[in-house]
């Protein structure tokens, strides 16, 4: 039985861009936008995550909209120079200015706002709360 060995990747730099991403808001009606570059780590969303569901009383629907393809790796300490990259730390994502990180819906717009301000405390980028344009005919 092979097992599958993924491919270890190398640090970006993060370059900050006057252009900004354009990200929509897809599931929910309201949304957490990232208003600078930067990185984050699986443990830093789950966080995010954890308060909003816990603020909402697990009421609506909560959805990601990052996901982690980037392995960071680390060799442990007292180990000698050599002998290739290290195992594999933690999983982060890059994240660009404008884009969407997380999503609610089926919340009341007070507790909704509220819970993803809370959320963005939990995050090391600037992020703002943003809704749903919905036209009316």
């Amino acid at each position: 039985m092979q097992t599958i060995i993924y491919k270890k990747r190398h640090k970006k730099k993060i370059v900050s861009k006057t252009q900004e991403y354009v990200g929509n808001i897809y599931f929910g009606y309201f949304g957490l936008k990232a208003m600078t570059t930067g990185v984050l780590t699986a443990k830093q969303i789950e966080t995010a995550r954890r308060v909003i569901s816990r603020m909402t009383k697990r009421s609506g629907k909560v959805y990601i909209r990052v996901f982690f393809h980037h392995p960071l790796t680390k060799k442990p300490s007292l180990s000698r120079m050599g002998k290739g990259v290290g195992a594999i730390k933690l999983w982060i994502s890059y994240i660009k200015s404008g884009s969407i990180l997380l999503e609610v819906n089926n919340i009341f717009s007070q507790v909704a706002i509220a819970a993803l301000r809370s959320a963005s405390l939990r995050l090391p980028i600037k992020t703002v709360v943003v809704s749903r344009k919905v036209w009316n005919y």
